[in-house]
């Protein structure tokens, strides 16, 4: 049985990739690698604001990184948290605790 938190880590990730705009912000990190915020916004053509609040999601859900770098901010997929995620995911479904 997994306990409380792991469940609403579990629950964060799914619901951070139930959306087309951030599926794509994840695909263009994971194949193209670090991108600033910026170059997020123009490749997506949406509002700075509105490209925050989707990576404020994917980051509290632990699949993107975000760093401040100057006045940038960049970002990248965590691999890592992805996969262990995935795969606890897995075991959920399996009934593998």
């Amino acid at each position: 049985m997994l306990s409380p938190s792991s469940l609403r880590d579990l629950k964060a990730f799914h619901r951070a990739l139930g959306d087309v705009t951030r599926l794509r912000v994840v695909q263009i990190l994971a194949t193209e690698g670090e991108s600033s915020v910026t170059a997020l916004v123009r490749r997506l053509r949406i509002s700075q604001p509105l490209m925050s609040w989707h990576l404020r999601r994917l980051t509290r859900a632990g699949i993107v990184r975000t760093a401040r770098v100057g006045r940038e901010v960049r970002c990248s997929f965590d691999r890592e948290r992805f996969a262990e995620l995935q795969e606890q995911t897995f075991r959920t479904l399996a009934n593998r605790s």
